[in-house]
């Protein structure tokens, strides 16, 4: 999530103009290369893959699906992935780290061999890719998914005083590259609300309260929301991507003024570590987590075949 505007300025309305902009991380991925002095060293992967196509498929479409498997298989055998193999699958990342892999970080793509055998097309490649950039975003998705799981996980009451509901514009919770987020949340009684939003980045923006906004009395039954056309604030999809959550907490007593007076963005794990500042009697929670995806790696899903069964290349 990252603020619309990016000019470093600070308008007198509107708390979240002025946090926002500290939480801006020049908008590029942590794996990217940019703004380093000397290019990141390449090493070359190889991968092969085959796509058995029915009779209402075309052999193009049917390459497609051989060029993607083998491309996938080139980045599952690098020796970043498979050392990282197990906390992926842990964490259920498998998948997306390889398709944001294939769609984004394999430069000099080649086609060493293809074959075609009746109803099936098989494809060896070999591409080169950084070591270093794809242990950092393997890092970086699998450090926002433990933030976004600890995060919902934290000061959850047993027995909630009362229902309380957060959720977000998109009931699926996907959300695409310069797409905007709006957040509802709604209590079932008078209560003092303490939001954050856990992004991505390791960063937590703290929505109220917050040392541009103080303490936040909401209404019982009545909906409140963040980011829609009547805030002053806008959250719109920047990189880098991959799990946030999104935390509300109430109490029935103002929370402590050390959580009134907190910056409005700070370090996620140093935030979760420390009990989250400034909370000491909760009356309930609420959380949703929501996922964040590049145009590139969409695409590259959408306009990437399946087979029922894919078939690697020996």
């Amino acid at each position: 999530m990252r603020h619309q505007d990016g000019r470093l300025t600070r308008p007198s309305t509107g708390f979240l103009y002025a946090l926002a902009f500290s939480s801006i991380t020049a908008c590029l991925p942590v794996y990217s290369n940019a703004g380093q002095d000397a290019p990141k060293p390449l090493e070359t992967v190889r991968g092969s893959g085959c796509y058995k196509f029915g009779d209402e498929e075309t052999p193009a479409k049917a390459r497609r699906g051989a060029m993607a498997i083998a491309q996938e298989q080139a980045i599952r055998s690098h020796h970043v992935f498979v050392k990282s193999s197990a906390r992926v699958k842990n964490f259920q990342l498998e998948e997306d780290l390889i398709q944001t892999a294939s769609a984004a970080m394999l430069q000099e793509i080649q086609i060493e061999k293809e074959d075609r055998k009746a109803q099936e097309i098989c494809i060896t490649v070999t591409a080169k890719i950084s070591p270093v950039s794809i242990e950092d975003m393997i890092g970086q998705r699998l450090s926002a998914k433990e933030i976004a799981r600890d995060a919902q996980g934290a000061l959850v009451p047993d027995k909630p005083a009362f229902g309380l509901k957060v959720w977000t514009n998109k009931p699926d919770g996907r959300f695409l590259e310069d797409e905007k987020v709006v957040i509802y949340v709604q209590s079932d009684r008078d209560a003092y609300l303490k939001l954050d939003y856990f992004q991505a980045d390791g960063t937590v923006v703290h929505l109220v309260p917050n040392v541009y906004r103080g303490q936040a009395f909401i209404k019982g039954g009545k909906k409140y929301a963040f980011g829609d056309e009547t805030s002053p604030e806008q959250f719109i999809i920047r990189p880098p991507y991959g799990t946030e959550a999104i935390k509300a907490i109430v109490g029935v007593r103002p929370f402590d003024s050390e959580a009134e007076g907190a910056p409005s963005v700070s370090d996620s794990r140093t935030y979760l570590q420390s009990g989250l500042r400034g909370i000491k009697v909760v009356a309930a929670t609420s959380s949703v987590e929501i996922s964040t995806e590049s145009h590139a790696v969409a695409d590259y899903k959408k306009g990437t075949p399946k087979p029922a069964v894919p078939q690697q290349h020996p």
